[in-house]
């Protein structure tokens, strides 16, 4: 009887080792799923960042093609301006020496003309006094 006690004993004690063991057991795969759980939404939420970053790199990989086109098409109206500006000034001088040009030729045609007014004025004096000899005469 000793040993069926003992052995009842025994299987009692394994009973409440069991049973705590379930317990334990238990505990640990709640934890478990509640860690699963925990880390199934921090892996969204990492995945929902990264999407987010892609998103941003991309409108910002955007905003970088599209300044350097126009920056691009700046440059390019710069350069047809700056040959504008050149082409203007390069015209502008020419004008310049158009009209030194034409006042030399206009200052020794004038000095030329003072001369001929000279000549012209005497050549009336002189046919002024030949009319008024030719009357006084009469």
């Amino acid at each position: 009887m000793i040993e069926k006690s003992s052995v009842v004993s025994s299987q009692r004690r394994l009973e409440r080792k069991l049973k705590e063991l379930n317990i334990t057991l238990d505990e640990e795969r709640q934890q478990h799923t509640e860690q699963r759980d925990q880390l199934t939404l921090r892996v969204k939420a990492l995945k929902r960042q990264v999407d987010e970053g892609e998103a941003e790199a991309e409108r910002l990989e955007g905003l970088r093609r599209k300044a350097i086109r126009e920056m691009e098409e700046m440059q390019e109206q710069k350069e047809a301006l700056q040959s504008k500006v050149t082409a203007l000034e390069n015209e502008l001088k020419r004008k310049i020496q158009q009209a030194r040009q034409s006042a030399l030729e206009s200052s020794v045609l004038s000095s030329d003309d003072d001369d001929e007014g000279l000549y012209d004025h005497s050549s009336i004096t002189s046919i002024l006094t030949e009319s008024n000899l030719q009357t006084s005469s009469c």
